[in-house]
């Protein structure tokens, strides 16, 4: 879905989001996987505080965090101080603001770095399958995804003091570690043991590739208008030329001839990484937040925290690609860093930081809604008015079996449609 609204792909022929024509069973599937896995993390925490597991309980914050987050950043307004409670028989739990949500997150984020002991081994490290017990960087991880927050409510940022956090992290690294290196990334490496093996391993190459998801002009331009290597990670090449497909096309204009599409062997082999933070997005936020003036260091600042993060992020892409034949040289990223030297400009900054989050969940998507980069073209055979969806409509399920308090979050929150501003996106 986010690659599809983002033009990183274009699927061809069956699905239409490409188009924001987005069916009731991609809202209520969104909604019930992310809840789902935020009920698993709140379960976890309830069995952490019994057993007096406190880095446990830190991690379980964490990931609650992470799927809470994207929840209420694709609907807005959502059940949280009452949800997960249907064994208590709270079946139709109030929804809360995205403000309430947010102010709760960050509670939660702070206590679960004060959590962590490293002196304290986590009780089955085995079953850890993104750090293997390593406490310091679930810490990392915690903070990252800390300032990540702060940087969505950047537009909020009297309201909520944003700069004022940020900056309380930034200048205090021993009680707010962040991201290092890319051996910080909260990524998942799979083992292709089952049942732990990429989620994309049993697909097809036809299915993943040539008979849906192609790649869209917008992503395949900007980065072969700069010679951008991860390109050739990102993709497969079509007939010697680097071919998009637009994005948002009338049902009677198809003409994918020659259109590059996703590179199984790097995205959707069983082994495939999949992350849900790296480091270089980290140097991102800085850079921005420098450029902004919301940290100390002015442009800079923002120069090396930028050229740092592009090269973190080739780095990372040259090190899961596995093709033997494909490696990025030292040349061709001195190359490109010319090409792409610092412009001392927002836009370049986001447009960079755009590449560098494909495939990494609905990140992309929340950032274009927070600050309007990339400059996407509409495409002339889209729904929704030609408006790029700034969020999900409720399912029709949480719609009819919790009518009451749906009504109360669209009171607060405006029409329930893909046109509704959420409250981050919104200036103060």
């Amino acid at each position: 879905l986010n690659n599809e609204l983002v033009q990183y792909t274009v699927q061809m022929y069956t699905e239409n989001v490409h188009r924001y024509m987005i069916r009731d069973s991609y809202n209520s599937g969104t909604w019930n996987h992310l809840a789902r896995w935020a009920a698993n993390s709140d379960h976890m925490i309830e069995q952490a505080v019994k057993n007096g597991d406190a880095n446990s309980e830190a991690i379980a914050l964490t990931m609650r965090a992470l799927f809470v987050s994207n929840w209420t950043d694709i609907y807005g307004d959502i059940p949280f101080s009452e949800a997960f409670q249907g064994r208590n028989n709270v079946l139709k739990p109030k929804f809360d603001t995205q403000k309430e949500v947010y102010t709760q997150l960050f509670a939660d984020l702070e206590r679960a770095n004060s959590l962590y002991d490293p002196s304290r081994a986590l009780r089955y490290p085995n079953k850890d399958l993104m750090y293997k017990g390593d406490i310091a960087k679930w810490r990392k991880f915690t903070n990252s995804l800390h300032m990540r927050l702060l940087m969505r409510l950047q537009n909020r940022d009297e309201e909520m003091g944003v700069r004022e956090k940020l900056r309380e992290i930034v200048s205090n690294p021993s009680r707010y570690p962040v991201m290092a290196s890319n051996a910080d990334n909260a990524a998942l490496f799979y083992t292709n043991v089952d049942p732990f093996i990429g989620h994309f391993g049993t697909t097809t190459l036809q299915s993943f590739t040539s008979n849906s998801h192609r790649m869209a002009e917008h992503l395949v331009n900007l980065m072969n208008n700069t010679n951008d290597p991860r390109l050739g990670i990102y993709a497969v090449q079509q007939n010697n030329e680097w071919t998009g497909l637009v994005s948002g096309y009338p049902t009677t204009e198809t003409n994918a001839t020659n259109c590059a599409y996703l590179n199984k062997d790097v995205l959707g082999d069983y082994t495939s990484p999949y992350t849900f933070m790296r480091y270089d997005e980290v140097l991102f936020i800085l850079s921005e937040a420098a450029f902004r003036g919301m940290i100390p260091g002015g442009s800079a600042a923002a120069q090396q925290y930028y050229e740092q993060a592009v090269l973190a992020s080739i780095d990372y892409w040259d090190e899961i690609n596995p093709s033997p034949t494909y490696e990025i040289t030292q040349a061709q990223k001195n190359a490109f860093m010319q090409i792409v030297a610092f412009d001392n400009t927002l836009e370049q900054i986001l447009n960079q930081k755009y590449i560098a989050l494909f495939w990494e969940g609905y990140e992309a998507w929340h950032e274009y809604r927070r600050t309007g980069y990339p400059n996407f073209k509409i495409g002339k055979g889209t729904a929704n008015d030609g408006v790029l969806p700034t969020r999900f409509i409720y399912p029709v399920t949480t719609v009819d079996t919790n009518h009451e308090n749906y009504l109360k979050a669209i009171a607060n929150q405006g029409p329930d449609n893909m046109k509704t501003r959420l409250w981050w996106a919104r200036k103060q």
